[in-house]
């Protein structure tokens, strides 16, 4: 999660949208989840300032982008966007937040771009019981999803990855929590992480390895220039980055074959660049093979935000999103894209 406001201001801004958020839910109860879906989306142009930079997309066509309005009639909308994933059964997308929201989204498309975002529904993630999650351990940023393509709409399951608490958890697509998901043991261990807002971050449910997550930073005691992915079998990778303090990764999606695409964020100062990098990872065998796609700079004139969550959607186009951190400076952002060259995979 980037930090470009300080931490008690950052908190100050959290606590007021929550108590904005309560008092919306206490005023509209249960008949809010029963409205029409809202509109929440304006078209943005996700586009370099410079026609001769479109060669940063790389491997990508960028297909339509929105930006997310803050509210909808003077009514907040759950803010700080980080991990989506998308039910093919249930033709949603899903989104979690920092602050503790589940999300029920409706893209929209016009002749294959994005140009809206419908909101159907926003539920509190709840602990087993169905008492909100406090603030200490709802600060979800990972999302993967469990059934969402078996046909059968209605039973999909969220997979969260939650920061400062770092823990994997099972919920409902309504926001309960049903279970605890084991970590491996260097994990579980919360002194090991560089900070409380660089735990958990990036996750995916791959279909021979099970759970695949990492911190956004590499583990303390661990290797001094790398991050290291952890498969729910036992498998592990290493993902070497040059700059410990500025790179980080953030979030990860499984392609039909098994590959993963990996968002890397480059932040350290407010006054430097903010760049986003789309890697493709090979997980088979215990060396991680990585091809890059594409990088966004804000100094080659991107619009780059706090990218932070990916998505597969049909065939070989995706959506990430950007986690706007609760500020006025920064935006929600929701881009659509297309891999039209794909690497071919390694032996």
């Amino acid at each position: 999660m980037q930090r470009s406001i300080t931490a008690d201001a950052r908190n100050a801004v959290r606590a007021r949208g929550a108590v904005a958020l309560v008092l919306l839910l206490a005023l509209a109860g249960n008949a809010a989840r029963a409205a029409p879906a809202r509109e929440i989306g304006a078209p943005f142009e996700f586009a370099p300032r410079e026609r001769a930079q479109l060669a940063d997309a790389g491997a990508l066509r960028i297909r339509g982008a929105v930006s997310v309005r803050a509210s909808i009639d003077g009514q907040p909308v759950p803010r700080e966007w980080s991990g989506l994933a998308w039910s093919e059964d249930d033709a949603l997308l899903y989104v979690v937040s920092d602050a503790g929201w589940v999300l029920h989204l409706e893209p929209e498309f016009d002749g294959g771009q994005l140009r809206g975002l419908r909101l159907h529904d926003a539920r509190r993630l709840t602990d087993v019981d169905g008492t909100d999650l406090p603030p200490g351990r709802a600060d979800a940023e990972g999302l993967a999803l469990l059934d969402a393509d078996d046909g059968q709409p209605g039973n999909t399951r969220l997979l969260v990855a939650f920061e400062g608490d770092p823990v994997v958890a099972e919920h409902s697509a309504s926001g309960r929590r049903q279970r605890m998901r084991k970590l491996p043991p260097p994990l579980r261990d919360v002194s090991r992480y560089a900070g409380r807002n660089h735990g958990l971050e990036a996750l995916t449910w791959h279909p021979r390895h099970g759970l695949i997550t990492a911190p956004e930073r590499r583990l303390r005691g661990s290797a001094r220039r790398a991050i290291t992915l952890y498969g729910g079998d036992g498998q592990q990778w290493v993902y070497p980055v040059e700059d410990v303090d500025a790179q980080s990764i953030t979030g990860f999606d499984t392609l039909p074959d098994g590959r993963l695409l990996a968002v890397e964020r480059r932040y350290s100062q407010p006054w430097l660049p903010v760049v986003c990098t789309l890697n493709l990872l090979d997980v088979n065998g215990s060396a991680l093979r990585i091809a890059p796609l594409a990088q966004f700079s804000s100094a080659r004139g991107w619009p780059v935000d706090n990218f932070e969550g990916i998505a597969h959607y049909r065939g070989p186009t995706f959506f990430i999103v950007s986690d706007d951190n609760a500020s006025p400076l920064q935006r929600t952002l929701l881009i659509h894209f297309e891999i039209v060259r794909l690497p071919p995979r390694g032996d």
